[in-house]
C-alpha cells in the first residue's frame, strides 16, 4: 500500500494461510510491537526489501507487484474490478459514488489472496526443483 502513515484511511487486508505463519515466526523477533523491525530505526525501511532481492540477484523489484498482482487477477482469476482494484489499494469511483459504497470487499478478496498464495508457491517450487 502507498501512502505515509495518517494519509490513508485504515485497510484492511485478508491474509492468507502462508502470510499468517510468516507472522507467527515474525514475532519471535518482534521489537517495541513491529513484527519487523528495523537495525537502527524501529521499522525497515522502505529499501530494505529492493535491497535483499538486488543481493540475490534478482532483477525484479518491490516496486512492481502491485503491478504484477493487477496483471495476475486480471489475467487469471476474472476479478470484477472495485474487488482488483481494492486488493492494490486503489479507490474506485467518484467521491459522491464512494460516499454511498464504504465496503472494503473483504470477503469478496479473501479467496484471492488464498489463490496467489498457492500460484506464489507453486511459482516458488518450480524455480526451486
Amino acid at each position: 500500500m502507498k501512502g505515509k502513515l495518517g494519509e490513508t484511511p485504515d485497510f484492511r487486508m485478508p491474509l492468507c494461510n502462508e502470510a499468517l505463519r510468516v507472522i507467527e515466526r515474525a514475532k519471535e523477533n518482534s521489537k517495541d510491537g513491529y513484527l519487523f523491525p528495523g537495525k537502527r530505526q524501529p521499522t525497515i525501511s522502505l529499501d530494505s526489501m529492493a535491497a535483499i532481492m538486488r543481493k540475490r540477484g534478482l532483477e525484479a523489484r518491490p516496486h512492481g507487484f502491485r503491478t504484477s498482482l493487477k496483471t495476475w487477477m486480471s489475467e487469471t482469476q476474472q476479478v470484477n474490478r472495485e474487488v482488483s482494484e481494492m486488493v492494490i489499494s486503489h479507490q474506485t469511483g467518484f467521491r459522491i459514488e464512494r460516499a454511498y459504497n464504504r465496503t472494503d470487499y473483504l470477503e469478496q478478496r479473501r479467496p484471492y489472496m488464498e489463490s496467489l498464495a498457492d500460484f506464489l508457491d507453486q511459482g516458488y517450487k518450480n524455480v526451486c526443483s
